[in-house]
């Protein structure tokens, strides 16, 4: 087992609050909770500096989103695109996530 060293920290109360309670939710101590928020976090920043340059998951989904949608509205079938958007909005509320209100036939949203 690695060695473990001891921090100390301060966090705003509502931070604070927050953090006991998704501890509680998970049955798990505030220690515990944060240590992995914290690793989560060292985890993350390592992955991004080991990135080759170029190489950026956020920016390529919105590149892929965009490319696609164009492809579909210049697809010789007219109707695709908004097919394609209803089963979108239904696989989002299948899932449980908010539908955009703003999502519409001239939304490139993918």
């Amino acid at each position: 087992m690695p060695r473990l060293d001891r921090l100390q920290t301060f966090l705003p109360v509502s931070v604070a609050t927050w953090a006991r309670h998704r501890a509680a939710d998970n049955g798990e101590s505030v220690s515990i909770f944060i240590r992995d928020l914290v690793i989560a976090g060292w985890r993350l920043d390592d992955e991004v500096n080991s990135r080759a340059n170029g190489f950026d998951p956020a920016r390529q989904s919105v590149f892929i989103a965009v490319a696609l949608d164009a492809l579909l509205a210049s697809h010789p079938d007219s109707s695709l695109r908004e097919r394609t958007h209803e089963a979108y909005r239904r696989r989002l509320e299948k899932l449980g996530l908010a539908v955009s209100t703003a999502m519409g036939s001239n939304s490139h949203e993918a």
